[in-house]
């Protein structure tokens, strides 16, 4: 008879690997990457995550995505790789609390297959790819390095030509050790966009208004949204992890007034998912 621990360990891994092979193949991309599973207060691990979000930026309708997370730190080294969706960061910097490196994501435009009758006949926004770097700052606590706390800000600009502009992503975050066998993470974040990327994802052109009957929108620069991040963490064994969370997002300025959003959508964002991980 397995002891009654290894038993839940052994359901849990199985009914999730389960929903990831059986929904996976019919989910269709994630808009946003962030299902707010990345388990960064552990220094090796790697997962696979489901969830939800906006089907475009700003939506009310919701699409499922797959999207993976991982976080590899070279042993006895502050240097590491951290994949947050499909966005992928890593630090060069060998210092105890500094942090500093490139950054590449891969960006999910907006096509004809969202829901929205109206939003679908706009001019087609096309996934692109983005470069560029960040800083940061990590403090680990030596008596627990569960314990932790990180901030660091995040630009990051299109090199696909799609929106030829650029956004920067200021957040901060905790980690805290709830019992031995839950962590909990907290955080706060904010966007900000440049003129060329509010004006391509919210902005509604006069070929757009006439198509969709939306009044002519012109997006400036600005803060663009504000957000809150929750994880829990629950370590089924030494290796094997089980992580869920969940994202508001509050779009604010422009990206708030856009008829895209206002008439259309929301300005109220939630993304979050389930995930399962392994750590060594």
């Amino acid at each position: 008879m397995l002891p009654v621990r290894k038993k839940l360990t052994l359901f849990i891994t199985v009914m999730v690997v389960s929903v990831v092979l059986l929904l996976g193949a019919s989910f269709q991309k994630a808009s946003a990457a962030d299902m707010n599973l990345v388990i960064d207060n552990m220094p090796r691990i790697f997962g696979l995550g489901v969830g939800f979000a906006p089907d475009y930026e700003g939506s009310d309708d919701y699409m499922f995505g797959v999207a993976p997370f991982a976080r590899f730190q070279f042993k006895g080294h502050q240097q590491y790789l951290l994949l947050k969706g499909y966005e992928l960061q890593i630090n060069l910097i060998d210092h105890s609390w500094f942090r500093l490196g490139p950054s590449v994501n891969y960006h999910f435009g907006r096509d004809h297959d969202v829901d929205d009758s109206v939003v679908k006949k706009m001019k087609k926004i096309d996934d692109t790819i983005e470069a560029g770097g960040f800083v940061g700052v990590e403090f680990i606590d030596k008596q627990n390095p569960r314990k932790r706390f990180l901030a660091d800000i995040d630009f990051l600009t299109d090199v696909g030509n799609e929106y030829d502009g650029y956004y920067v992503k200021a957040s901060g975050r905790v980690w805290y050790p709830l019992s031995q066998m839950f962590d909990f993470g907290f955080g706060l974040g904010l966007c900000y966009a440049s003129d060329n990327y509010m004006s391509t994802y919210f902005g509604v052109s006069k070929k757009d208004s006439l198509r969709t009957g939306l009044p002519v929108f012109d997006a400036d620069s600005g803060v663009k949204d504000v957000r809150v991040n929750t994880v829990f963490v629950m370590h089924l064994n030494m290796n094997w992890h089980l992580a869920t969370g969940i994202q508001y997002r509050r779009l604010v300025g422009d990206a708030d007034d856009s008829p895209v959003v206002d008439d259309r959508g929301s300005s109220n964002q939630w993304l979050g998912g389930i995930g399962l991980a392994y750590s060594w």
